[in-house]
Formats: structure tokens, C-alpha cells, sequence
């Protein structure tokens, strides 16, 4: 009979063939590529990008929420500052990302993407900030100064400083401007199937590996259906015909192209 000593010696030997054999060479392949591009980099890009459609869309959500603020006519000073919008959007981000505007450097999460979150903070408060006058006219009751102008502001100057595409975008739009491309209808067209899973995204590489596209899909909230809901086809307070739209139904899409630097 075998000593037991050799006996476990044997066996433990047997086992780190075994995993050895199972788990691959010591030395494994090159990471896997994608249009030359290893792929925790398109990962990392694909994050910095939901994370800023996150926060645009926050931007919006924090627009939506003060409209009745904002067409009050008995106050000719809303109190809705750069620094009131930058808190309630740093709330809003932190309830949908986990991730704080105030501790970003601290955040784990691409360093571009902190980079250009900074951005895009910077750029939705200039936006505010510029609507004062607007917002505190007491001649008028509605402003005007609702989600997609919001967003259509801050899109516009935010490529312009940053060369990163932001678009709200639908496949019937109010803005024409909005339309989708290609990429963009196919992805609504998913959003659009009840069966699709909530809020998840869509993205590619483009073909010459030049940037990353992602589809981000927005939902109808209560606020929302003041214009987009029932009755459809009846005017609404902007002079567009409601589209009929219920609570929580797809409602179009954030477009985010970020160019890669290679």
C-alpha cells in the first residue's frame, strides 16, 4: 500500500494538471479587437458615453420639473440659478449613475469620461444661466424653456467645445432637425417594441473604427404627457399636435457619437 503522503501528493498534482489544462496557457492571446481597438478601450468609451447621456438627460429631467416654477407669473424672480440647476442635477445624476459631480477626480470611471462630464455640467449651467431673462419675464406665462430647447442649447455648444455629438432624436420628431439616421432608426425601432428591455442601450463602432455611436432611450414620465399625451392630435401649449404618447412608453432616444483618439 502507497504511503497516504504520496497518495495526496499524487491527487494534488492530478488537480493542477487538471486546472491548468482548463484555464489556458499562462501566457493568453492578445485581448480581443475591434476595428483595431482593444476592447476595454471601446468598453471605457461606451461607458463615458452612457454616462454622458446620463447626465444630458438628467440636465432635461431638471428642466421638466420646474416648468410649472417657470411659467409662474407671479414671480418675477424664479430663485432657479446656475447653482440651484447644478445641485438638483447633481441629485438627479447621483439617483440614476451612482457616480457624484462633486467627487468625480474620486470616481471610478474613465478619466476622459470625468473630463467631459465636467463639460457638460459647465455648459448646461452657461445654458441657465443665459435663460434668466427669459425665465423671469412676468408679460408672459409659458416660457418656452421646456426639455428639448434645454437640450438643443446645451447639444449645440457642448459639440462645439468638446467635438462629442449629443442629439435628442425620435422617429416621428417635432424638430426636423432631430430626424434620425440610419443607426439612429434602427435603434428606435428596437426602443419602440414593447418587448425591448428597459433603458437598454444600443451603440456600435463605426466602421473605420472613428467613433463610438450609443443610443440611449428616454421614457414618458407624468410631465412628459402635459405635451406629448392624450388627447392625441390636440394641440398643446408650444401649438404641436400631442402624439398620444402613455406613462412610461418610449419616447425617443439620446444619440451620442464620441470620437476616438487614437
Amino acid at each position: 500500500m502507497l504511503n497516504p503522503l504520496l497518495w495526496i501528493a499524487w491527487y494534488c498534482l492530478v488537480f493542477l494538471v487538471s486546472v491548468r489544462l482548463y484555464v489556458g496557457p499562462i501566457h493568453a492571446a492578445e485581448p480581443e479587437r475591434i476595428h483595431g481597438l482593444p476592447l476595454h478601450t471601446i468598453l471605457e468609451l461606451e461607458q463615458t458615453a452612457q454616462l454622458l447621456a446620463v447626465l444630458f438627460d438628467s440636465g432635461r429631467a431638471v428642466i421638466n420639473d420646474n416648468q410649472l416654477l417657470f411659467d409662474d407669473r407671479t414671480k418675477k424672480d424664479k430663485h432657479f440659478s446656475p447653482e440651484v440647476f447644478e445641485r438638483q442635477l447633481a441629485d438627479m445624476f447621483r439617483g440614476r449613475s451612482g457616480a457624484d459631480l462633486q467627487e468625480l477626480d474620486a470616481a471610478r470611471m474613465p478619466a476622459n469620461a470625468k473630463q467631459l462630464l465636467k463639460q457638460l455640467v459647465a455648459v448646461s449651467k452657461t445654458v441657465v444661466a443665459q435663460a434668466q431673462p427669459e425665465l423671469d419675464r412676468l408679460d408672459v406665462g409659458f416660457k418656452g424653456f421646456i426639455p428639448a430647447v434645454f437640450g438643443e442649447r446645451v447639444a449645440t455648444r457642448f459639440t462645439a467645445r468638446t467635438g462629442v455629438r449629443l442629439k435628442q432624436t425620435a422617429l416621428a420628431p417635432r424638430n426636423p432637425a432631430n430626424a434620425p439616421d440610419p443607426f439612429e432608426r434602427t435603434a428606435l425601432e428596437a426602443f419602440a417594441e414593447p418587448s425591448y428591455p428597459r433603458e437598454k442601450i444600443i451603440s456600435e463602432v463605426t466602421t473605420k473604427g472613428q467613433a463610438v455611436r450609443l443610443m440611449f432611450p428616454l421614457y414618458t414620465t407624468r410631465h412628459c404627457l402635459d405635451c406629448h399625451g392624450e388627447p392625441k392630435g390636440v394641440l398643446d401649449r408650444t401649438g404641436y399636435p400631442r402624439e398620444g404618447l402613455t406613462l412610461g412608453q418610449n419616447a425617443g432616444a439620446i444619440s451620442v457619437v464620441l470620437p476616438i483618439t487614437k
